[in-house]
C-alpha cells in the first residue's frame, strides 16, 4: 500500500478549474513524507511516536504560481506556495520527520530538495490553460495525516494529528463574522487578514500598517487600515471590521470574534 505524512491545505478554490484529472478540493495536501509501498501494519505501532508539529496553528500564505512536475514530461499540475513568516518551522519539521521515519527503518521516496506545494491536477491537461487559470489565492495548514493512496488521486487518511485552523467563519445575523485564533497579538492580526483574504484574496499584498500592532485596538485599526488601501485600488467586499468583542484566551490560544461589516 502507498502510504506518505502530508498536510491538509485549505484555501478559496476557484470553482472552475481547466479540464484535467482533478483532485478533488479535500485531497489536496502538502506531502511531507512519502514513503511508497509498505505493509502499513508495520508502521502503525509506531504513529504514537511521531514528533508533534512545533505550532498549535496551521501555517499560511498563499499559492505563487504555477508549475509542472516532472519538469521533462509533465504529468502533474501544482500550484508552488510563499509563507508568511513561519517557513523555517515548516522546513525544520520536514526534517524532523523524515529523520523520524528512517530511524523506524523506512526508505523515504527523495531525490529532490523539499519544494512545498499542491498538486491540483494529473494528465493530460494543457499547460496554457493552467498557467491562464493560475490566481494567487491565500491558504492555509490542517491536519497531519498519514494518507493510504486508493488510486484515480484519492487517497484515505489512516491516521491523523489535529491541528487548529487560525481562524473559522462563524455565522452572523447581517454580516461577517470569523472566531480568529493566535499566540500572540501578531498573528492574531496575521490571521484576521488571512481570513479577510479568503473572501478579498488581494488583502494579502497590501504592505503592513504604518504603526505597530500590539493591542486589539491597533489589531482592528490595522485591518481597516489595509481594507482601505486595497478598496482605494480595486474596491472590497468589506467596510470595516467593527470595534466589537475583546480577546480572550482558551487552551492556550488568544482568540476573538471578529464582525466584518458588509
Amino acid at each position: 500500500m502507498r502510504l506518505f505524512f502530508g498536510l491538509e491545505v485549505h484555501a478559496p478554490w476557484p470553482d472552475q478549474l481547466p479540464h484535467g484529472r482533478l483532485l478533488a478540493p479535500e485531497m489536496r495536501h502538502i506531502t511531507l513524507a512519502f514513503l511508497g509501498e509498505i505493509d502499513e501494519t508495520s508502521l502503525l505501532p509506531h504513529l504514537n511516536t511521531v514528533p508533534n508539529l512545533p505550532k498549535k496553528l496551521g501555517w499560511s500564505g498563499h499559492f505563487t504560481s504555477v508549475d509542472f512536475f516532472p519538469h521533462r514530461h509533465p504529468n502533474v499540475v501544482a500550484w508552488c506556495m510563499e509563507w508568511r513568516v513561519e517557513q523555517k518551522s515548516l522546513l525544520d519539521y520536514q526534517q524532523q520527520l523524515s529523520s523520524y521515519v528512517k530511524e523506524l527503518g523506512f526508505t523515504l521516496k527523495e531525490g529532490h530538495s523539499f519544494k512545498p506545494h499542491v498538486t491540483l491536477c494529473r494528465s493530460p491537461f494543457k499547460e496554457n490553460e493552467w498557467r491562464q487559470a493560475f490566481q494567487p489565492l491565500p491558504f492555509y495548514t490542517g491536519a497531519l495525516h498519514l494518507y493510504r493512496s486508493l488510486g484515480h488521486s484519492t487517497y484515505e487518511p489512516i491516521w491523523t494529528r489535529p491541528v487548529h485552523p487560525p481562524f473559522i467563519e462563524v455565522e452572523h445575523t447581517a454580516d461577517i463574522a470569523f472566531q480568529i485564533y493566535g499566540s500572540n497579538s501578531e498573528e492574531l492580526f496575521r490571521n484576521a487578514q488571512l481570513a479577510l483574504a479568503f473572501k478579498a484574496p488581494s488583502l494579502l499584498e497590501e504592505p503592513d500598517p504604518p504603526f505597530p500592532i500590539n493591542t486589539w485596538e491597533s489589531t482592528i485599526k490595522g485591518l481597516n487600515w489595509q481594507i482601505g488601501e486595497l478598496d482605494q485600488k480595486e474596491g472590497t467586499p468589506f467596510k470595516a471590521v467593527s470595534y466589537h468583542g475583546n480577546i480572550e484566551t482558551k487552551d492556550g490560544l488568544l482568540t476573538w470574534e471578529m464582525i466584518v461589516d458588509v
